[in-house]
């Protein structure tokens, strides 16, 4: 993955000098999106890992030529 440098941080404030948000261009928010859409797909992966790797080792799978033959004797 790269790495994003952010060229300047405009934040938004309330009316005492709170910070209350951030403008970001839109490369650095689409870097962001990428980045969340990406660490989205490794935690789905990192739940359902070992699950299939369980389901694998206690014979709870069928083989790729198994579900094709199971496939097509339901489609007659």
């Amino acid at each position: 993955m790269k790495t994003l440098a952010v060229k300047s941080e405009q934040f938004l404030t309330d009316a005492k000098g709170k910070r209350t948000g951030v403008v970001l261009d839109l490369q650095t928010y689409e870097h962001l999106r990428a980045a969340e859409e990406e660490l989205a797909d490794i935690q789905a992966y990192d739940v359902l890992h070992d699950r299939a790797h369980s389901e694998v080792a206690a014979g709870q799978c069928a083989t790729l030529t198994s579900y094709r033959a199971s496939r097509s004797r339901k489609a007659k």
